[in-house]
């Protein structure tokens, strides 16, 4: 039951107050002065407090600043009979979450409560049940009448649910529920292994990605707009885009698309792809010498400036365009980045690869520390964001907002939470990649994995007639036989991406434009 601690010195004058809402299913306790409050409260679980600004003793602004420095989130409606404005401000600066001017019916009070105490309840409740009816009809409908719109529409609308409303949006959902993104997620892979190859072929079909991202996405950009910056964080999933925007909204409007990336969703293919404008096998074939197949290698982006400038020769024939490139790996990197922003913007367009995301993903596969900071999905999403709001990276789209730049935010990929194991068998010199396997012959479990035995039609390099692509599905870290209990362990609970799944391999792509502040 919600307990409502109605604070005031005439008491004895809101009795109907008092009992209306304990019709309404509402516990409400009184006290006739702020110290008489706190005892109360140190007595009770307490779920809003009503307070009266004007009693003898402590007045309400004072009970209230005491009530904080034991109670930091326990909501306070200040009632008083005031109508100055100086008041109302330092009410509501002394941390009182709304104000309500007597007299005050009993409807005027149930609503505060309503709205404090149960709207984002109200709200989670029915984006549950909005997205679950979604979901119903996808999974009702038949392979041939879904496309890659209803599965980014879907994935959308799950993510912003996600981030607005947190554990609510989860829990609100029963446990049947719950196992239906399960399929859903299964379904996607099967989606994706039916479709790729048809995207692949036929240029016209395919959806926006990385391959064809450069011509699709930028030429509209470089001749409306007087400055262009491509920001391209590294491993980025949707909802860490989505968290990290609400601090940057103030300064820009936000165009909000989606990409689908690349197989494998991993460095050296997609994002390779995105600053080549040309698909994996398509880069090994032009730029055989600077190819690198395993991921971990070193050099595996080494070669982006000279691709990015080759790419923009070819759709930007007589542009006055010059193409600045710039990859930040650390906080030093990045403030010397800052520190020299200007000078990157004199040729019109600037391409950032920020990899802090990656790093952070990938250093918690090796820290222990780091994931039990971040053990899922949302407090990861957190330590992204806290990161975010001390970073260089905010400060830098501060500065290009003032200067009037439009900047397009995407990634070369996503993540996905790994929690099962799938083996995978073949000849040795098979790559060591856990979402994705390269090498000769291979063979896994349809269950886990999709296995590609014709790389041409997936736009990937087959150099050998044998060469076999193992991508594992949605969940699913792919292991060599006989591994050790310790190195299986590594990655369970870890987030990891090179597989088919709906958070790895569709991404935002936000054009942020700036505001005109009068």
């Amino acid at each position: 039951m919600t307990t409502i601690l109605w604070v005031d010195d005439e008491i004895d004058h809101l009795r109907s107050h008092i009992r209306y809402l304990e019709k309404r299913g509402y516990r409400v306790l009184t006290a006739m002065s702020g110290r008489a409050a706190l005892d109360e409260l140190s007595k009770n679980k307490v779920d809003l407090v009503l307070m009266d600004q004007m009693m003898v003793g402590l007045d309400g602004l004072e009970t209230v600043e005491m009530i904080r420095k034991s109670y930091h989130q326990l909501p306070v409606v200040m009632v008083t009979q005031s109508e100055e404005e100086e008041l109302m401000d330092k009410a509501l600066g002394g941390e009182t979450d709304d104000y309500l001017t007597k007299p005050v019916n009993p409807s005027q009070v149930l609503l505060v409560i309503k709205r404090i105490l149960t709207s984002d309840r109200l709200r989670s409740e029915r984006a549950a049940e909005e997205l679950m009816s979604r979901v119903g009809r996808l999974m009702g409908s038949s392979d041939d009448l879904i496309g890659i719109d209803d599965w980014i529409s879907l994935y959308s609308e799950w993510m912003h649910g996600d981030v607005t409303y947190g554990s609510m949006l989860e829990s609100d959902m029963k446990s049947v529920e719950k196992g239906r993104f399960q399929e859903l997620a299964l379904r996607f892979s099967r989606f994706v292994e039916k479709g790729y190859p048809e995207w692949i072929a036929s240029e016209q079909d395919a959806p926006l990605m990385p391959h064809n991202f450069l011509r699709r996405v930028l030429p509209p950009l470089l001749q409306s707009s007087g400055e262009v910056v491509l920001l391209v964080m590294d491993c980025m999933r949707l909802d860490q885009w989505l968290v990290m925007y609400s601090e940057v909204e103030k300064w820009f409007h936000q165009r909000l698309d989606f990409m689908v990336v690349n197989l494998p969703s991993a460095t050296p293919y997609s994002r390779n792809a995105l600053f080549a404008g040309l698909l994996p096998r398509d880069i090994r074939r032009f730029y055989r010498q600077n190819w690198v197949d395993e991921y971990g290698s070193p050099g595996l982006n080494r070669h982006e400036p000279e691709h990015l400038r080759d790419a923009l020769a070819r759709i930007e024939r007589s542009s006055r365009v010059s193409a600045e490139y710039v990859r930040v790996g650390n906080h030093r990197e990045g403030e010397s980045f800052r520190r020299s922003l200007s000078q990157h913007l004199t040729g019109g367009f600037l391409a950032v690869v920020v990899s802090y995301l990656d790093h952070l993903t990938h250093g918690r596969s090796e820290s222990d520390v780091l994931k039990d900071l971040a053990p899922d999905v949302r407090s990861f999403r957190e330590l992204a964001l806290s990161w975010f709001q001390g970073s260089f990276l905010k400060s830098v789209l501060k500065t290009l907002a003032a200067r009037g730049t439009t900047v397009v935010v995407t990634s070369d990929h996503g993540s996905d939470f790994c929690n099962r194991s799938a083996r995978v068998k073949g000849a040795r010199g098979m790559s060591s990649s856990v979402r994705f396997r390269v090498g000769h012959s291979l063979t896994a479990g349809e269950k886990e994995s999709v296995v590609v035995r014709e790389p041409d039609d997936w736009g990937l390099p087959a150099e050998h007639p044998r060469k076999t692509y193992v991508f594992a599905r949605p969940g699913y870290v792919l292991m060599q036989p006989h591994m050790p209990r310790d190195d299986l362990r590594k990655f369970m609970g870890t987030f990891q991406h090179g597989g088919i799944s709906i958070e790895e391999m569709i991404v935002p792509v936000a054009t942020l434009v700036p505001k005109k502040l009068g």
